[in-house]
Order: structure tokens, then C-alpha cells, then sequence
């Protein structure tokens, strides 16, 4: 929750520049256990998840990350997730990408959920908007931010109860 300030019994209105409806943000922690580094992969996009949306990002990490090795992809339950066309892409890019669901109603275990709340608390929290790409602006500095501090990614890691601190080179 969010604090604001007026006179005494007048009640402050505060203009947004809109919600969820508007901008979307799809984003992963990404952990790789050879060089124990963590990094994040983010997409603002205008409008609302669709299958589309997700055969782009899709595509992005191919770009990425075809010839690393094995990716591991743990996402949540989001209907353009389950898609025909989703599925046959990653059908056919099974020899690196190997995709896996988080069980339903456990967002506690998804490290993403982690750093879309110190986005908000920190970087969004009590900031207004005059424009759409203000938001999105802001949104981008805060997930580099993010990226350039590894222990805070880690931490969000740890913080899902998936990863240790050991696991992530991060102490005993």
C-alpha cells in the first residue's frame, strides 16, 4: 500500500497514466550454473499477453541461447503459455530448450514474482506517470538496476526456496 498527502478532509486524486490493461511486462531470471551468473530478460509491451507475445519472446531466447547448451525455461500458468502454437515451437526446439510449469497458485516459488515486487516497491512505488513511456522508462532503469547487482537477483533466487545460497556461490 501506497501513502499520499492533501488537506484534511479532502480526498487526493491522483492521475495515472493507466494500469495492466496498457503495458505489460514479461520477464525471467536467468541462472547459469557453469559460470554461476544471473542475469534478467525483460519485454515491456503495449497491451495484453497473447500467444503472439509468447512466440516472441520465444524467439528472443533462441536468439540468445540456442547454442549454450540447455536452457530450462520454468514459467507460470498463463493461458498463451498452453497454446497449439506455443507448444509446437517448443517441440521443435527440444534439443536446447526444455520448458517446465510452476505448480498452480505457488507464486512464492517463482523468483520473478520476487523482482516484479522490488520493482514496485522501489522503483514504482509513489511514482505517477505523466505518459505511458514515462512508465515504461522507469520500468526498464529499474530492472537494469536490477541486473547490474547479481545479489539481488541471487537473493530473489534463494528467496524462492528452489535455489541456496551454496548452490549460487553465495556462501556456506
Amino acid at each position: 500500500m501506497r501513502t499520499t498527502w492533501g488537506k484534511k478532509g479532502v480526498t487526493p486524486i491522483t492521475i495515472s497514466a493507466g494500469g495492466w490493461k496498457h503495458l505489460t511486462l514479461l520477464g525471467m531470471i536467468t541462472w547459469n550454473s557453469k559460470a554461476r551468473k544471473t542475469g534478467n530478460l525483460a519485454w515491456v509491451k503495449h497491451g495484453s499477453v497473447n500467444t503472439e507475445t509468447i512466440l516472441g519472446v520465444l524467439a528472443d531466447m533462441k536468439k540468445k541461447y540456442e547454442h549454450e547448451g540447455r536452457f530450462i525455461l520454468i514459467w507460470d500458468g498463463l493461458a498463451p503459455h498452453h497454446s497449439k502454437a506455443v507448444k509446437a515451437v517448443i517441440e521443435a526446439n527440444k534439443s536446447w530448450l526444455s520448458v517446465h510449469r510452476f505448480p498452480a497458485y505457488a507464486p512464492e516459488l517463482n523468483p520473478q514474482e520476487y523482482q516484479w515486487s522490488s520493482l514496485k516497491r522501489k522503483d514504482l512505488g509513489n511514482y505517477c506517470p505523466p505518459t505511458m513511456k514515462d512508465l515504461a522508462t522507469k520500468v526498464r532503469k529499474g530492472l537494469q538496476r536490477m541486473k547490474r547487482s547479481t545479489s539481488i537477483l541471487k537473493g530473489f533466487m534463494v528467496k524462492s526456496g528452489l535455489w541456496s545460497r551454496r548452490e549460487l556461490g553465495e556462501g556456506q
